[in-house]
């Protein structure tokens, strides 16, 4: 295994131990939930369309992580992702614009990191502006559905 196939490892290790640090325990299946269904699922919908369907996407050199033209570490790095991004996320609207757009940078940030690595590829009208539009999009779908269906969220409020 070469050092750039480690990225996505890298990625899962340190996300799994961040929501470790940072989830209450008591909290951490809710959490949990929200980041399967919203963040694993919503990579595996995305790369579907986007991949399969489209083309206008592509993952490579995957390694023993190739799973059906899917990156099979891909689904469990947005899992942790989205479940730190759901438990950081403000309430005030003026920070909520600003998170979303943050963490639709940092992750058009990740996906230059892997097409970098040479794991990952896409057609290259694709990057920066619509796929910057799809992760804020993304994000703000996550945070919509959140604040709408979580009891955690509402007990915020």
């Amino acid at each position: 295994m070469t050092a750039t196939e480690l990225v996505y490892p890298v990625l899962l290790i340190g996300s799994f131990i961040m929501t470790l640090i940072m989830i209450p325990r008591d909290q951490y299946r809710e959490y949990l939930m929200y980041g399967f269904v919203l963040g694993g699922l919503g990579d595996v919908a995305v790369v579907t369309i986007l991949q399969n369907i489209l083309g206008i996407i592509w993952f490579k050199n995957q390694g023993l992580f190739y799973v059906l033209g899917h990156n099979a570490l891909s689904p469990l790095c947005w899992t942790l992702v989205i479940m730190l991004f759901l438990y950081f996320l403000p309430r005030r609207r003026f920070f909520l614009i600003c998170y979303h757009l943050a963490w639709g940078l940092m992750s058009l940030g990740f996906g230059y990191l892997v097409q970098n690595a040479q794991l990952f590829d896409f057609r290259d009208w694709f990057y920066p502006i619509p796929a910057l539009i799809l992760f804020i999009s993304w994000f703000t779908v996550c945070s919509w559905v959140y604040t709408k269906t979580s009891s955690l969220a509402k007990k915020l409020q």
